[in-house]
């Protein structure tokens, strides 16, 4: 078959493939009912939630990071802190035969009408309830603060929604399991986060080295109106700049793009902590708190403060920029 896609196993029977011939290659079984062709990368989101289209039954929607990712968010790729796999979300608010199964998680949560759609000939949730089914399912509130972030980002090219849409869910919703944590966490969330690493970091220096009102992804320029970099974190008051390093700031390129900011900070009166996601293990956890605290009292004892947030008359004619406003 030139048209390989994932399906019931019913339906490929009935385009007279043979028993035998489904259980060999090109095919595979994802899922219990279910083949798909075996050059489909398994560890790729989008493979994943077509991997569980093929079994929803009437009435039922993709929800969570899978209905999001179907629409377009590129943030919320299905994976935990730990790089682990989350299972894709299935919801049938009004009952149906879908159960927990390895790499499937089924909720019965209640849902209104207008917070379901058809996208590309799928039944899923809004962007809105997506990430809201997301965050209630989070393991505590840092990653659904995470999950928020993702969700509404607007640094980064991608499908999203809005802090007001989710807040409103929060409303409509008020007696849902887990509502107080969502509702905490949207109280800590911001839409200019451009990775989870990011979001991570500003919380354990909020919440922990107690660095309050870091502002995320903000320009930086010399006195002269010169660019010196767009900031990861930042605190406005003592000039401390927190770089989050994930996995793409291993590569050489960006490793020495990430150098030259720092130093142009620097020279400009700034005091940069860099953080990576080797610093948020349990064992360095509270050793990178204090390096984020110590930053934090010598950022605010600095004299020279040759920086500033005010953004230059060109900057609002430079394409590259208005990613950043």
């Amino acid at each position: 078959m030139s048209d390989l896609r994932p399906m019931t196993r019913r339906a490929a029977l009935q385009l007279e493939l043979t028993r035998w011939s489904l259980t060999k290659s090109p095919w595979t079984r994802p899922h219990h009912g279910v083949v798909a062709p075996d050059h489909l990368d398994p560890d790729d989101p989008l493979v994943r939630v077509g991997h569980v289209i093929p079994i929803l039954s009437t009435g039922s929607v993709l929800t969570g990071w899978g209905s999001a990712r179907w629409q377009g968010n590129l943030m919320l790729g299905g994976i935990d802190r730990y790089g682990h796999r989350l299972p894709v979300t299935v919801a049938t608010p009004d009952g149906g035969q879908h159960r927990h199964r390895p790499g499937i998680r089924a909720t019965r949560r209640s849902m209104l009408p207008d917070e379901t759609l058809v996208f590309d000939n799928v039944p899923v949730t809004t962007l809105a309830r997506a990430v809201y089914d997301q965050a209630l399912d989070a393991h505590d509130l840092r990653e659904t603060v995470v999950t928020i972030d993702m969700g509404v980002s607007r640094v980064v090219s991608q499908a999203r929604t809005t802090l007001a849409n989710i807040d409103r869910l929060v409303e409509r919703h008020r007696k849902t399991r887990g509502i107080v944590r969502v509702r905490e966490a949207l109280s800590l969330a911001t839409d200019r986060s451009a990775s989870p690493w990011e979001t991570r970091t500003r919380l354990l220096a909020e919440l922990d080295a107690d660095v309050r009102g870091l502002l995320s992804n903000v320009p930086v320029f010399d006195l002269d109106g010169g660019f010196l970099g767009v900031a990861d974190l930042i605190d406005p008051e003592s000039g401390l700049v927190v770089e989050s390093d994930g996995s793409h700031h291993r590569e050489a390129e960006q490793h020495a793009d990430d150098n030259r900011r720092e130093e142009r900070f620097e020279r400009a009166g700034a005091v940069v902590c860099r953080v990576t996601a080797l610093d948020h293990r349990a064992s360095e956890r509270w050793t990178t708190v204090g390096r984020i605290r110590r930053a934090y009292l010598d950022a605010a004892r600095q004299g020279s403060r040759d920086w500033t947030l005010d953004k230059p008359d060109w900057w609002s004619g430079w394409d590259p920029g208005r990613r950043w406003d």
